[in-house]
């Protein structure tokens, strides 16, 4: 029966109309069993105990796990700051520093132009590169390895 033919028949059975339902459905919740409560007492002595090592909180992160050491924040967020500063959105900025991140933990020494203190808006500041013209953007953001790089502060 073709489509058409359906929708000029008007009555309707029970056994010909699939939508109808006709038995209710049965919904059964499985859980696990209720675990035995603990009591966990926090206290702020801890916290605000001069001995407490606020480095200790590294000890999980990398090379332990993948998550970013204190310092490596720190760093992130000044490279991100240096990036926005000379003229990359914020998303590249960010993206770009989480990448270079990454490059410092698998220890690859090439660098990019955005990292230079020698970066003079799209020129570079050393003489044997100055030479050579205006910077292309492309390469502002391809890692190499340059002789006359000095690590922008």
């Amino acid at each position: 029966m073709n489509w058409l033919a359906r929708l000029k028949k008007t009555s309707t059975s029970a056994q010909e109309d699939a939508t109808k339902a006709t038995e209710a459905p049965f919904v059964a919740f499985v859980a696990p069993p209720p675990a035995p409560l603990q009591n966990f007492e926090v206290s702020a002595d801890v916290v605000n105990d001069p001995a407490f090592d606020a480095g200790d909180m590294d000890r999980w992160c990398w090379p332990h796990s993948g998550a970013m050491t204190g310092a490596e924040i720190e760093l992130m967020l000044a490279r991100q700051a240096l990036f926005s500063s000379r003229g990359l959105r914020v998303a590249d900025a960010e993206a770009l520093s989480d990448s270079l991140m990454r490059r410092d933990r698998e220890m690859d020494d090439r660098r990019l132009c955005l990292e230079c203190a020698n970066l003079r808006g799209k020129t570079c500041a050393v003489p044997a590169i100055a030479g050579a013209g205006a910077i292309v953007q492309a390469l502002v953001r391809l890692p190499q390895r340059c002789a006359g790089f000095e690590a922008a502060a």
